[in-house]
């Protein structure tokens, strides 16, 4: 069975093409017209440099959209901040992020992903409640709460989902 093949539009000049599980994310720019010969070819090139490498399938669910939520519930309360809004959805590029006006989001994929890791992605982000940047005072506070998050950083970055 081929890959399921995803068109996405971007602000960017050139075509990108992901490996996802499940499926390909082709990024292309927004003038772009995705049945334009040059973005197909793209696609067919891009798909038979994949054919040795197999495209992992999505592991099955390990934490629900509403456990995700608690989650965030529970490490809100031991860090002591208050999302305005929790969203989950799909993010092709990030695991989560926490805007300005105190919103959190959460990459839908972080239900595939073992348990103590979508705990990293929701402590990173309500952290970012009370500092907004990476700086050290930002690590040593991740290190407060969660001393192994490190580790657990690394095991996700080395997931190819995102």
């Amino acid at each position: 069975m081929p890959p399921k093949v995803k068109i996405q539009r971007q602000k960017r000049t050139s075509l990108v093409m992901k490996l996802t599980p499940g499926g390909i994310v082709v990024y292309i720019p927004r003038w772009l017209k995705e049945d334009r010969p040059q973005v197909r070819a793209s696609i067919e090139g891009g798909l038979k440099k994949l054919e040795a490498e197999s495209i992992p399938p999505l592991p099955p669910e390990q934490t629900s959209p509403d456990e995700l939520r608690e989650m965030v519930e529970e490490w809100a309360a031991i860090i002591g901040v208050q999302p305005k809004r929790i969203s989950i959805r799909i993010m092709h590029r990030k695991w989560g992020s926490c805007s300005s006006r105190e919103n959190i989001t959460l990459n839908k994929t972080l239900c595939h992903v073992a348990r103590p890791l979508a705990e990293y992605v929701v402590c990173h982000e309500l952290v970012h409640l009370r500092i907004f940047n990476h700086s050290k005072e930002f690590k040593a506070m991740m290190s407060a709460y969660m001393p192994d998050w490190k580790e657990r950083e690394r095991e996700l970055k080395a997931l190819r989902f995102v």
